[in-house]
């Protein structure tokens, strides 16, 4: 964005900003009116760009901090309650995952992995893409999306250049794996944002969601969206060769170093899934790869300045607004003043996934999550369902190449189109919204496995 595009967008979100503050709003408080002013500041600079989104972030903290706490003097924690969440359990359990991330990166046992598995999966055209994409998605679910396509690509490029540039099983491979990471980010926790933002947000309003129980909510919606995308890619862009031949680097000797590095993930994961058991929050396990890595030279301080402090910090902004938008009543006033109490569940939920949906086609899942999951908590009905379908919602939408960073990578390999992305892309679109909300008003409700 050229700097005069973003000196005005910078200028519109400080005007809007001041509006709100001035201009009296009926039926709204001070203090709701106080946080309707943040959250207009932040969508317009989460929007545009206007300056980076980490940036915004601390914006959001340091308003609702200085002109927010004043007004709120029943909150005893005071300022801090905005500034918590910077460091909450939620936050230091995302950042145990990118931590695991950069160990198996740093060794190469990423690529050593999924091409281990890829190895397996035949040489038949159709089944290589649902390989691709099953283990995209499969790494996704522990590591960050976009690391997760750089990885798959490089491993599926050298594979992608033998074929005959019309042969349609080229874009089939290279949509499949930024749409299988995308996918595959929903299945935990530690996945995408978005999933970490909506459990933080129970969690502010008293319902705890484990990691196996957000795996056991999640992953039946993953699975059936990642076959359904396959099935959809593989049917518009089938393809002419009849069978594929490729070889995979899958052999290499294991030094300590890997050794330590697998076996604190294992421990790590199974540390997640048994938190039931050992009653030690998934927060505080987070912290052995921590500990491990880097007491033993595993990482080194370069690769601690480099695991993505940007995204966590756009993450406990999210979650400090969302305080806010509830402390405030905003949300209240949100559901009351629009005659949203009126609605139906049906509509509410169906609502809420199309907006999900569309905003994060412009902006990041992160920043759409962080908008509107706080708004979620005004309807009383069904609130916890209505959470995680946004959340789930966010990460579904993979229209164009700018909607998501791993379909920019993909895009950027310079094989695809715009069209290819956006025909395939509004499919999985529509598909995804039904299944979200099949799931948000049916499954969820009737196998009474999402806390109320």
């Amino acid at each position: 964005m050229k700097k005069s595009l973003r000196i005005l967008f910078a200028a519109l979100a400080c005007v809007l900003f001041a509006l709100i503050m001035l201009i009296p709003i009926p039926g709204m408080e001070q203090p709701a009116r106080i946080t309707l002013a943040v959250f207009a500041l932040a969508l317009v600079l989460w929007v545009s760009e206007a300056i980076p989104l980490y940036v915004t972030a601390f914006v959001i903290a340091g308003l609702l901090a200085v002109l927010l706490t004043p007004k709120l003097p029943a909150v005893k924690e005071g300022y801090a309650v905005f500034l918590s969440p910077f460091f909450s359990p939620t936050i230091l359990l995302f950042l145990g995952g990118f931590i695991l991330a950069a160990g198996l990166e740093r060794f190469g046992l990423d690529s050593l992995i999924a091409s281990a598995i890829l190895k397996r999966v035949g040489k038949k055209p159709k089944a290589i893409v649902a390989g691709f994409m099953g283990v995209t998605a499969l790494v996704s679910m522990w590591m960050s999306n976009t690391a997760a396509t750089a990885i798959m690509i490089a491993v599926a490029l050298p594979l992608v250049r033998t074929l005959d540039t019309d042969d349609p099983l080229r874009i089939a491979i290279l949509i499949g794996i930024p749409f299988g990471a995308n996918i595959g980010g929903i299945g935990t926790p530690i996945g995408t944002p978005p999933n970490a933002i909506a459990i933080a947000a129970l969690r502010n309003h008293g319902i705890t969601l484990s990691f196996l129980q957000w795996m056991g909510i999640a992953v039946p919606v993953m699975l059936l969206l990642l076959v359904l995308t396959w099935f959809f890619i593989t049917l518009i862009f089938p393809p002419k060769t009849k069978e594929v031949s490729f070889k995979l680097e899958t052999e290499r000797r294991m030094g300590w170093r890997d050794w330590v590095v697998v076996g604190t993930m294992f421990a790590t994961v199974i540390g997640w899934f048994s938190e039931p058991l050992h009653k030690i929050p998934d927060a505080i396990i987070s912290l052995l790869p921590a500990i491990v890595f880097f007491s033993l030279g595993i990482l080194r301080r370069k690769d601690f300045e480099t695991l993505g402090w940007d995204v966590l910090i756009l993450m406990g902004g999210g979650l400090s607004l969302g305080k806010a938008v509830s402390l405030s009543g905003l949300d209240k006033w949100f559901v009351n003043s629009l005659g949203m109490h009126n609605l139906s569940p049906l509509a509410v939920l169906g609502g809420f996934i199309l907006i999900a949906i569309i905003l994060t086609n412009f902006i990041s899942n992160t920043s759409v999550a962080a908008l509107i999951i706080p708004l979620t908590f005004g309807f009383s009905a069904s609130s916890s369902s209505l959470v995680v379908s946004v959340a789930i919602a966010a990460s579904a939408s993979m229209l164009l190449p700018v909607s998501t960073p791993p379909n920019a990578i993909a895009f950027s390999s310079g094989m695809l189109k715009v069209k290819d992305m956006a025909r395939i892309g509004a499919i999985v679109a529509g598909v995804a919204a039904v299944l979200i909300f099949v799931f948000g008003i049916l499954v969820w409700p009737i196998l009474n496995i999402i806390p109320k």
